[in-house]
């Protein structure tokens, strides 16, 4: 397996809070250590596909072994979470070529005529996936599919037992005076707010009532004092646990293991009594691509066990590929996908998952209001 050649995140950019025209989209930051927006161009003499997707779903160098191979590159622009890749796309015509989405907005892209099903069963590649992974149910468009599954992550709460003496396993936890100024998080404003939905009793935390994002917000509110800072990008996270600026925080799976890689302290993880709440994603085709013919072949080649089991090792969280889950074991790494749940594919259909708001201006409003 190839040395890591980059630290990758979840999510690159993330909106800061402010709204504009279209309801969902806000301003993006650019991190000091990122790249700058627009992010990695791979130029080709054959085809070039346009990609809307996350960080951690590439090595820039995967991307060029792929164009060398293949003669297909691809042009990567960073998305700051799905309704920042739903607004491009809407508004972008022919300009992309795939995107990544999460969970429940996959579904949402198809019913808008966004995407192209396909018979994921004829691509080769998807022979090494779970078998669970061709058969979610709400990715199925009649015997098609609606995406090509990727990854997966419930949202736990980690905390440095050095200073955090009980377990938090509630979200309400979090709003201990004891912890003011100790809590990072992803700067993500429906999902703090779905969050606080959970916290709250919200029986739909991606579809609350008026009354239940009220609640939500007043949840928000009382967490803001110990908020230290919302960040852009999870390395920051990891950064703020490792230098024990922070406390605590609510991420992926596998942030202990990359605190631990960073050399820092101890790092816990509690599930919340009130629920899991997370996110599984997928590739899709869009439907004015110009380029269809390529997917599959790019897939085919993207997919490949071995860069799935480094990107696991990179990121931490659970992927879909069961032959890199056999490479990560044959490789001395069993505890450590085990203990991510790796070889659980069907844990994250039980999660709240991500997926649209019904009423998305009302949690951004709602966010705003309380964070400014």
């Amino acid at each position: 397996m190839e040395e890591l050649d980059r630290p990758v995140t979840r999510r690159g950019f993330l909106a800061a809070g402010a709204v504009g025209a279209a309801g969902l989209a806000a301003t993006r930051e650019l991190s000091a250590v990122g790249r700058a927006f627009g992010a990695t161009r791979v130029r080709t003499a054959g085809v070039t596909l346009n990609w809307l997707t996350w960080s951690d779903h590439y090595f820039s160098s995967q991307v060029q072994k792929v164009k060398k191979s293949t003669s297909i590159g691809a042009r990567v622009q960073l998305i700051s979470d799905d309704s920042d890749a739903y607004i491009k796309v809407k508004a972008g015509g022919g300009a992309w070529d795939i995107s990544s989405e999460d969970a429940l907005w996959v579904p949402k892209f198809y019913k808008e005529g966004l995407i192209v099903p396909f018979d994921i069963k004829s691509f080769p590649v998807s022979k090494q996936l779970y078998s669970v992974a061709l058969d979610i149910p709400f990715w199925k468009a009649g015997s098609n599919q609606m995406g090509y599954p990727f990854g997966w992550s419930s949202l736990q709460i980690y905390y440095n037992p050095k200073h955090v003496t009980t377990k938090p396993d509630s979200y309400h936890a979090l709003l201990s005076p004891k912890y003011k100024k100790k809590i990072v998080l992803e700067n993500q404003p429906t999902d703090l707010m779905a969050m606080s939905g959970l916290a709250t009793g919200a029986k739909h935390p991606y579809n609350m009532t008026t009354a239940e994002i009220s609640r939500a917000k007043a949840f928000l509110k009382q967490l803001k004092p110990n908020i230290l800072k919302l960040v852009s990008q999870n390395t920051e996270v990891v950064r703020a646990l490792t230098d024990e600026s922070a406390w605590l925080t609510i991420e992926n799976l596998g942030t202990d293991a990359r605190v631990a890689d960073a050399k820092g302290p101890q790092i816990l993880s509690a599930d919340p009594k009130e629920g899991l709440y997370g996110w599984m994603d997928a590739e899709m085709l869009l439907k004015e691509s110009p380029n269809q013919s390529k997917f599959e072949q790019f897939i085919n080649t993207m997919e490949q066990a071995p860069w799935i089991a480094k990107n696991f090792l990179a990121n931490g969280r659970p992927l879909f590929n069961e032959k890199a889950y056999k490479i990560l074991v044959n490789t001395g790494h069993k505890e450590r996908a085990d203990r991510f749940f790796y070889s659980d594919p069907e844990r994250p259909v039980k999660m709240t998952l991500k997926g649209p708001s019904g009423n998305a201006q009302a949690y951004i409003d709602a966010f705003n209001e309380v964070m400014g």
